[in-house]
């Protein structure tokens, strides 16, 4: 077809796209994976560089340095980034101005354009890619487009609280070929324990810091669902988290961290917490070749 490129299926790599302090790097490279990392902080940068610096010298490990956006023809752009918050850096004025919180505390730097596109025809396509780059997610799904074949599996951040728009990034999955889904929790992840047997690379014994994206692929607990069942699994969160953020306990700081727990308790789940989408190609689903 005219405009689609071509990239070899790479089997047994994974890009990290929002490395941060290589939480999730770590634990790819210990299952046997290869892996490209990709990180606008320069800070987080030079300390994953030390402290994965075997893997880098063994060329298990490359790290692609800069931010990924929707024109990069362009050479720099303005990445916002938090001292005491690094997570949260991202080149989305909009979600710097989304909340007072996000809004304090912020520092503007500018970090060298990715080309996205450029490191997938030279890498090859990834096995697994796990998406969290704060608001920019959409722009590595765009480019995916573009290309004759797709990541056996994906995870993306969820679209907080907003069914709207979450649909439409289900339905950008479905238009790349995704039709198997999970919703998974992300903010008790750290509690989180392996399968004794792994279906994806090495079996390990990891603990997973706050704030890891987790396990990927076969080793995901629960079932694979629909669009249209996912859809609802995510209406369903959105309007319990609200139901809860809205109330008067939750807005009375002296109550607001005992009443969570309890709830937390009850639920076996955090409130409001955070979730990824599990995206599987329809290319990989059991069965196919």
């Amino acid at each position: 077809m005219p405009g689609i490129k071509h990239a070899k299926f790479m089997p047994n790599l994974i890009f990290d796209v929002g490395m941060h302090k290589g939480e999730d790097t770590e634990f790819y490279l210990k299952k046997g994976f290869d892996v490209v990392a990709f990180e606008a902080h320069p800070g987080l940068i030079e300390e994953t560089k030390t402290s994965l610096a075997t893997f880098i010298q063994n060329n298990r490990l490359h790290i692609v340095e800069g931010a990924i956006v929707p024109d990069p023809s362009v050479k720099h752009i303005t990445f916002y980034q938090y001292a005491d918050r690094s997570k949260w850096g991202t080149i989305e004025s909009g979600v710097v101005q989304s909340s007072a919180k996000r809004a304090a505390g912020v520092t503007e730097i500018k970090v060298p354009v990715i080309n996205f596109s450029s490191v997938i025809r030279k890498t090859g396509m990834p096995y697994y890619m796990k998406i969290d780059i704060e608001g920019a997610d959409i722009h590595c799904l765009e480019v995916l487009k573009s290309f004759d074949t797709k990541p056996a599996y994906l995870s993306i951040e969820a679209i907080e609280q907003d069914i709207g728009n979450q649909k439409k990034q289900i339905d950008l999955l479905r238009e790349l070929g995704y039709d198997s889904f999970k919703a998974i929790q992300q903010a008790r992840m750290h509690r989180r324990k392996l399968p004794a047997v792994s279906a994806e690379g090495k079996s390990v014994d990891h603990h997973f810091a706050k704030g890891s994206s987790g396990p990927f692929g076969r080793d995901l607990e629960g079932e694979w669902r629909s669009a249209a069942e996912i859809l609802v699994d995510y209406d369903r969160i959105f309007r319990r988290n609200r139901r809860v953020t809205n109330s008067i306990f939750w807005k009375t700081s002296l109550i607001r961290k005992p009443v969570r727990r309890a709830i937390e308790f009850l639920a076996h789940t955090t409130i409001p917490g955070w979730y990824d989408t599990h995206a599987r190609h329809n290319a990989h689903e059991p069965g196919k070749s």
